[in-house]
């Protein structure tokens, strides 16, 4: 399938690009993180009615190199220039944990350059995040997804790819590709249940939008 049904519906991006759009700077790790990550902003921001544009620091080559160039960023915007509206930083859990992953990457932070800052942790593994909420799933797709707890976040993306197949879809990039797609649909509250760390993204980044928006 070439493009999602969200994406015939309101195009690839999915967010606002006014003149007077809140800016939004996101890091990830990759290019999962990043789909999830814009899937999230645009849907909270499309219920809030609020316009954001979101630019990209970092989405490629894991956590180092993430943590590397948002310091080099920030020496950038202590020099004078922009600052973004909002820092959104996404980075796994892994086998650390939500709450130490979020305290490596805020300790990365300065406060003084973003003052409004978020940072989500999946736990374990973003694909973990698309897969949180099997009855909204089967409602965009026409069947649940296959469960259980695969090792390891090649197990994880695996089990993303399979459910997908199995629901008749063409996968080419992991699963990410319908990240949209799947947030789009899903019940945060319901899907907090299983994996805490979604609701709490969401639910930060609203919080977040909210005080853009004030």
């Amino acid at each position: 399938m070439s493009t999602t049904r969200s994406q015939r519906s309101r195009g690839a991006a999915g967010l606002t690009s006014s003149a007077v759009a809140h800016h939004v700077e996101l890091f990830c790790e990759d290019s999962a993180h990043e789909s999830c990550a814009r899937a999230v902003i645009s849907r909270i921001a499309r219920e809030l009615q609020i316009d954001v544009s979101v630019h990209i620091g970092s989405a490629r080559f894991g956590l180092p190199r993430l943590k590397r160039e948002l310091r080099d960023f920030q020496s950038l915007l202590r020099q004078g220039s922009g600052t973004p509206d909002l820092l959104v930083v996404v980075a796994d859990g892994n086998d650390a944990g939500p709450n130490e992953r979020q305290r490596e990457v805020a300790e990365v932070i300065d406060p003084a350059v973003f003052p409004r800052y978020i940072v989500g942790a999946p736990d374990p593994y973003v694909e973990r995040w698309l897969l949180a909420d099997p009855v909204s799933f089967a409602q965009c797709f026409g069947r649940q997804p296959v469960l259980g707890t695969p090792q390891g976040r090649d197990g994880w993306r695996q089990r993303l790819v399979e459910s997908l197949e199995a629901a008749g879809e063409i996968v080419t990039q992991g699963g990410a590709e319908f990240a949209e797609e799947i947030i789009d649909v899903m019940d945060f509250y319901r899907a907090g249940k299983t994996v805490p760390t979604i609701q709490t993204f969401a639910d930060d980044v609203r919080a977040a939008l909210k005080q853009l928006a004030a």
